[in-house]
């Protein structure tokens, strides 16, 4: 599954941003897409986003609404991810 993604800042929170298919903002299935976003971006909070002309929604598993309305969707720097290729680790491994 690819996506695109972006990590922005909002009230001083870094988080990321996620645009999955829209089916995919809800709880159930967005809590399973969240699991498998983790190992991308460890230790960041994770944001999904269905980003519609007429209105966005978002699903996270913390209260979204004030982020969103805060989140300028435009002047993100997105960048397309393979959520079925490893993550690539920046940390060298402890042994």
């Amino acid at each position: 599954m690819k996506m695109s993604t972006a990590i922005t800042i909002v009230r001083g929170i870094r988080l990321v941003v996620a645009f999955p298919h829209p089916s995919y903002v809800r709880p159930g299935v967005g809590d399973v897409l969240l699991a498998r976003l983790v190992p991308h971006y460890p230790a960041l909070p994770i944001m999904l986003v269905s980003a519609k002309v007429s209105n966005a929604r978002a699903y996270a598993t913390f209260e979204t609404d004030a982020l969103l309305a805060e989140l300028d969707l435009a002047d993100l720097v997105l960048e397309r991810i393979d959520l079925d290729t490893p993550p690539i680790l920046e940390t060298e491994p402890p042994f």
